[in-house]
């Protein structure tokens, strides 16, 4: 599944930032469905309470990053970094395991790739102002050791083609760690097109397990002793 006519690289920088359109998003969706909005944002504060600084992508790269084989400083590179808050807690967290870890960000909405060159430059990283696509080839060949797109995939116009433009940046065992809405879930069949997961213009591509299976074998990554983690939620 994907949008027809999805929005140029160029309008997601101001006039369909995320900031924005997820702003518009939430006042649609309290307007139109109040007590789904409601019991969604309990559940959000419930489980901030129950698991605090719970954050499956954050465990899963501190994972990937021990278990790479190099006693230098490790590069992780998060596409749609947002505020930066997502490397800022992957680096102080492999900080505190006595590892050195070179964090970097790639943002296409100015406005948050400025706040987030602030919040990662505290850490010493560096954050890209650009689309995914302009945005990694920037970045040397075999320099990143894990790639984080979190809930970001759905929002490129480009999925395939930027996963093989990702590839020659990764190191000989990097990996790719994606999060991406599963349109196969149960909660897509039962609500319909008032799921969650649907949201215009932002999503542009929607994927199902077999979906992103598929791209992991055309993109032959196997063959390259590189690997494409997948989550949905």
């Amino acid at each position: 599944m994907f949008l027809a006519n999805p929005p140029e690289y160029s309008q997601l920088e101001t006039e369909f930032a995320w900031e924005k359109t997820s702003s518009k998003e939430r006042i649609r969706r309290e307007k139109h469905e109040p007590v789904i909005s409601r019991l969604s944002s309990f559940a959000k504060k419930v489980k901030s309470i129950v698991s605090p600084g719970r954050n499956k992508m954050v465990s899963v790269a501190i994972g990937l990053l021990q278990a790479a084989d190099s006693a230098e400083s490790l590069s992780i590179l998060d596409i749609g970094s947002g505020c930066g808050s997502l490397l800022v807690d992957i680096h102080n967290r492999f900080a505190c395991l006595g590892r050195k870890l070179f964090p970097i960000g790639i943002e296409v909405s100015r406005d948050l790739a400025s706040r987030s060159q602030e919040n990662v430059a505290a850490v010493g990283g560096r954050i890209i102002c650009s689309n995914a696509m302009d945005g990694s080839s920037e970045l040397q060949q075999n320099s990143i050791h894990v790639i984080l797109m979190s809930s970001f995939l759905e929002h490129e116009r480009q999925p395939l083609q930027l996963l093989k433009r990702l590839q020659p940046i990764l190191t000989s065992e990097g990996v790719i760690v994606l999060k991406v809405p599963n349109f196969a879930s149960w909660n897509r069949v039962l609500r319909g097109r008032n799921w969650c997961g649907f949201r215009f213009p932002d999503h542009v591509n929607y994927f199902t397990p077999k979906t992103l299976e598929r791209l992991a074998k055309r993109l032959a990554l196997g063959s390259h002793d590189r690997t494409l983690w997948t989550s949905f939620h």
